[in-house]
């Protein structure tokens, strides 16, 4: 997904093109408040994103693994000490500067407690009972804020000219390490994850509510509006 420069340019309204028409200059003239020629790229602090790379503004090439959570409680000792040296292996291998990333995402259980009532209308005695102590708990959840899931990313930064080519190869390597971890799911990040968690970052208090925008398939409607004129 490339991020596509979006310019506004600023007219004048027909009042002024044909008062200008007889003061050239005035058209020319900026007014207070007029709008910028400025790029979608000079309001975001990121300056593109294709091949599951982000490109930052100073060059520089971000890429990553997304992992899934991984509970090392349900875990035997042996398999959890496989798990920690598997991971240490597999970090120790990396060259480039790199970081971890924990993000969290309120879910949506409304859809969730609507089927449940309506499972309640048709279930009776003892069951009944029991689900509706269920609903009542997971309600509780939900008002409380703790219906929430975590998600965790291994960003890497490369620089120079094939920072993106270099980007796929160690992380494919990298995603095969960490896959011989038992349980452990990780999967190199492409465009659609990196707008998730560009959504997860700009947008948390929607994350909830609402899914991820599907790149520029649906543009948000373009609002042009003219200063009002000073008396």
């Amino acid at each position: 997904m490339a991020l596509r420069k979006l310019h506004v340019p600023f007219k004048p309204a027909a009042d002024e093109r044909r008062a200008g028409s007889k003061n050239p200059s005035s058209v020319n003239a900026p007014r207070h408040g007029a709008p910028a020629d400025t790029a979608a790229q000079d309001w975001l602090p990121l300056q593109d994103l294709h091949d599951g790379c982000l490109i930052r503004p100073d060059g520089a090439v971000v890429a990553g693994i997304q992992i899934a959570p991984y509970s090392l409680s349900l875990k035997s000792a042996r398999e959890q000490s496989q798990a920690i040296a598997g991971l240490w292996a597999a970090l120790n291998g990396l060259t480039v500067p790199w970081q971890w990333l924990s993000m969290y995402r309120p879910v949506d259980l409304d859809h969730y407690l609507t089927t449940l009532d309506a499972q309640l209308a048709t279930t009776d005695g003892r069951r009944r009972m029991v689900l509706r102590d269920y609903i009542h708990w997971v309600s509780q959840m939900v008002r409380a804020g703790e219906t929430v899931e975590r998600k965790y990313y291994l960003l890497c930064t490369r620089t120079g000219p094939d920072a993106v080519s270099e980007h796929h190869t160690a992380l494919r390597t990298l995603e095969t390490n960490l896959g011989r971890i038992r349980g452990l799911q990780a999967t190199m990040m492409d465009d659609a994850a990196w707008r998730e968690l560009l959504f997860l970052t700009f947008h948390a208090s929607q994350a909830a509510a609402e899914s991820v925008p599907d790149g520029f398939s649906r543009l948000a409607p373009l609002y042009y509006s003219h200063p009002a004129e000073e008396v």
